[in-house]
């Protein structure tokens, strides 16, 4: 815990009127953070375990038996990527631009929830939203949804209605003429963002965000950890250069490492 959470922590447990603990709404916000606490060790860490493993088997067997490092969605992905960490490395820091889209993800979410919202603020010492509505998905949502990422998918989608994403498009830029295919594109943007977004959570993860706090950190943290997880493999599903890798396989795979794992420790 930072020096600025101990004091704070402090001050609340000094000035902390007598008898709260018995308030219902105390005591039904302790039981609510220990029944998470125990679903974060119980459910999700084994899964988050099950899950890694299985990512790697899959990695390992596209690599191997695929050719998958020399698809053009992995080389893509992984060149937007290295963009994004030669920026970082460089000194580039849109912080504004990350606090946008982890704020608009509390306030999307608030909403789909039947939220209203009084106020909302971005810049780049913070940003805050102001709602009536508060639950797991709310409070963790910029950290589970890669926002720019998803922007990107959903615009590529839609262009997807009109073009051709698959076939070269050949554009004159000046004198010269260069054969463009904007799947490339999408490839890239898509790494570029996803690392974006897990530099960030990474980062703030560390600085001890209140949202993870709300909802028990060890819980947040394996929450984060499994939704990210099963979004790399859904994009690597969505890269896999065979077709006959789908969600079935990665499925069986998920079922056949749990097993091995329930006979080793049981």
């Amino acid at each position: 815990m930072s020096t600025a959470n101990l004091r704070r922590h402090l001050h609340e447990t000094r000035n902390r009127p007598a008898g709260i603990n018995n308030r219902h709404d105390v005591r039904k916000d302790r039981f609510l953070l220990l029944t998470k606490r125990w679903i974060g060790g119980a459910l999700l860490a084994p899964a988050c375990l099950v899950t890694a493993i299985t990512l790697i088997i899959m990695l390992w067997r596209a690599v191997t038996r695929m050719g998958f490092l020399r698809s053009e969605e992995f080389v893509f992905f992984i060149f937007g990527g290295a963009v994004w960490g030669l920026a970082y490395l460089a000194g580039l820091r849109p912080v504004t631009a990350y606090v946008f889209g982890h704020e608009f993800s509390h306030l999307v979410t608030a909403r789909m929830f039947g939220g209203r919202i009084f106020d909302w603020k971005v810049s780049a010492q913070g940003g805050y939203v102001e709602t009536d509505k508060s639950n797991t998905l709310i409070t963790l949502a910029p950290y589970l949804i890669p926002f720019y990422t998803l922007l990107i998918m959903i615009a590529f989608g839609i262009v997807g209605l009109a073009l051709d994403m698959q076939e070269a498009h050949t554009v004159s830029i000046w004198q010269w003429t260069v054969h463009l295919k904007p799947s490339r594109f999408l490839y890239a943007l898509v790494g570029l963002t996803w690392f974006f977004h897990a530099t960030y959570t990474v980062k703030t993860v560390i600085a001890e965000q209140g949202d993870l706090k709300r909802n028990g950190e060890f819980f947040s943290m394996m929450l984060i950890f499994l939704i990210n997880a099963f979004l790399l493999i859904a994009l690597f599903l969505a890269a896999s250069p065979s077709p006959g890798l789908g969600i079935a396989e990665v499925a069986r795979c998920w079922w056949s490492v749990a097993s091995g794992l329930l006979h080793l420790f049981w």
